[in-house]
């Protein structure tokens, strides 16, 4: 039996009843969704903001991640600029695609693995060649206003000695506008969105790219950690899996073919064949179990291959796999414009000039596009054997001049060294030159000859180039710098200016020149 007055315990009854009235509301709002604000702006098909609601490979991650963290999401929709100064101000919580640099880690956290690997690239109209980045020269240029990109490319025309007007606009689709109405002659934009926005406009890409960089989440700096914890650890599992909703939006928005839009006419015989097809039902009631033999056979090998196909996959890592990707289609694309620069050139008169033209442009093409083809087949996607390089450019140099046989001998002196892919293209390039111009010019009407090229270390930070032919040479009074042909150009253009170097040259039996260049102006990427 109770002890006590019933009378004293009624106030605290009372009491406890209140407490627990005046903690439920608290109660309920510990199980409320916590509100993101996510600004969103125009880079399809990473981020897409037409229609009411935006869509894109970032924002299937954003509704992921609200579903696993119990977000409500919100989204505020501008454009790059302003939106990446909210950010910084706190007045929206996340924003997705930003590309990581150190300058920004100053100001925002970012998650700890890229989303997506994209570039820069220059577009110009349609029908205006561009075909190296000298052609830039004094040009007017549209780019993104607060844009890593635009900053990368005032800085790669800078390494080049190349100045031209950069025109600042606020978003990507006023880039190509620019371009479009004729107030730029060409324009900067991050590969994925400018290859979406080339539809829509009469532009065209050029073979000008630069800067690859990681695009990431971003909050602002001290702030929202627990989202960015949150992203990290939803993320973690998704890039091998590739069933996650991760590798599913990547098929999706990246890798994912579009429809085909058939023209009438197909429509039409469509028709008719289906009609046809009608009075052959009898003959296809008699194939119908053949077919159905060879389907359930084809299933078979469709899964085995699928399950194959799953094992390869999660052996590789994500970063790898976009870089891998990367440097296949870089290759892949010089390539094509090798192909279309050689086909344009078959629709024109004959002419000496125009044929050394194309067979110097496909060289410099293959000289690029060899070190992409060497990235693509190696394990370390910064830096090539340039032993290896060396060799396979000089004998697809020496097999595309097509001398006498046995005409032109060499003899290779390279170190076994690796160099990074900024410095690797254009030392190829030098090569391609100083090679060219000896069979050009050293061994006229068949005269036998021998070229040598040494490459060595000199220190930790520093390459020299020693390249020699036993030619005819060339006059007293020949001024290497006074020289206006291209090739000469950029030789001094690219050692120089573009790797900080010195040239020199030595006549005697023959000419020789000799190159030295530091390793030490770019740091590797991955």
């Amino acid at each position: 039996m109770p002890s006590g007055n019933p009378k004293k315990r009624r106030p605290r009854i009372a009491l406890s009843i209140l407490l627990i009235l005046l903690a439920l509301p608290s109660v309920r709002a510990l199980g409320e969704p916590r509100t993101v604000k996510v600004g969103v702006f125009p880079a399809s098909p990473l981020v897409i903001v037409e229609g009411d609601r935006p869509n894109g490979l970032f924002v299937d991650l954003v509704d992921e991640f609200a579903r696993e963290l119990d977000w409500k999401v919100e989204y505020v929709r501008g454009t790059w600029g302003p939106l990446l100064e909210m950010l910084r101000r706190g007045e929206i919580d996340l924003l997705p695609a930003v590309g990581y640099t150190e300058a920004r880690t100053k100001i925002y956290d970012f998650s700890s693995r890229s989303v997506f690997i994209d570039s820069g690239v220059v577009f110009t109209r349609r029908g205006t060649a561009i075909h190296t980045i000298f052609d830039l020269e004094g040009k007017s240029i549209a780019g993104l206003r607060d844009s890593t990109f635009t900053a990368a490319f005032a800085q790669f025309i800078a390494s080049f000695d190349i100045k031209c007007d950069i025109i600042l606009v606020e978003d990507n689709a006023s880039v190509m506008r620019k371009i479009a109405d004729g107030e730029a002659f060409a324009g900067v934009c991050i590969y994925s969105l400018g290859s979406e926005l080339a539809r829509s406009f009469p532009v065209a890409i050029t073979p000008i790219s630069f800067s690859p960089i990681g695009l990431e989440f971003a909050v602002p700096k001290g702030r929202n950690s627990d989202l960015i914890t949150g992203i990290d650890r939803i993320m973690a599992g998704m890039f091998d899996d590739p069933l996650s909703p991760y590798s599913k939006s990547f098929e999706k928005w990246i890798t994912g073919r579009e429809p085909v839009k058939l023209p009438l006419w197909l429509w039409v015989s469509v028709a008719v064949v289906l009609s046809l097809g009608l009075l052959l039902a009898v003959v296809a009631m008699i194939l119908r179990h053949e077919v159905k033999k060879k389907t359930e056979n084809l299933r078979a090998e469709i899964e085995q291959r699928k399950e194959s196909e799953e094992r390869l996959t999660r052996s590789l890592h994500e970063n790898e796999t976009l870089l891998h990707e990367l440097y296949h289609r870089t290759k892949n694309t010089l390539q094509l414009i090798r192909s279309f620069i050689t086909l344009e050139a078959l629709e024109l008169e004959p002419s000496g000039d125009i044929d050394r033209l194309v067979r110097k442009t496909e060289d410099r093409i293959d000289a690029i596009s060899m070190v992409h083809g060497m990235l693509y087949r190696s394990r370390d996607l910064s830096r090539i054997a340039i032993r290896e390089y060396v060799q396979d450019l000089m004998e697809l140099l020496l097999a595309g001049a097509a001398p006498g046989e046995g005409q032109v001998a060499v003899d290779l002196a390279v170190d076994d060294l690796k160099l990074l892919l900024d410095t690797a293209i254009p030392l190829g390039l030098i090569i391609n030159e100083l090679v060219t111009n000896s069979i050009k010019h050293a061994f006229p009407e068949g005269r036998k000859g021998r070229i040598f090229l040494g490459l060595a270390a000199e220190g930790e930070c520093r390459i020299s180039l020693d390249y020699r032919d036993d030619g005819i040479g060339v006059p007293e009074d020949f001024d290497l710098r006074g020289q206006k042909t291209l090739g000469i150009r950029l030789i001094l253009k690219i050692a120089e200016t573009q790797l900080k170097g010195a040239a020199s040259i030595e006549r005697g039996s023959g000419l020789r020149y000799m190159i030295r260049i530091p390793t030490n102006l770019y740091e590797a990427r991955v």
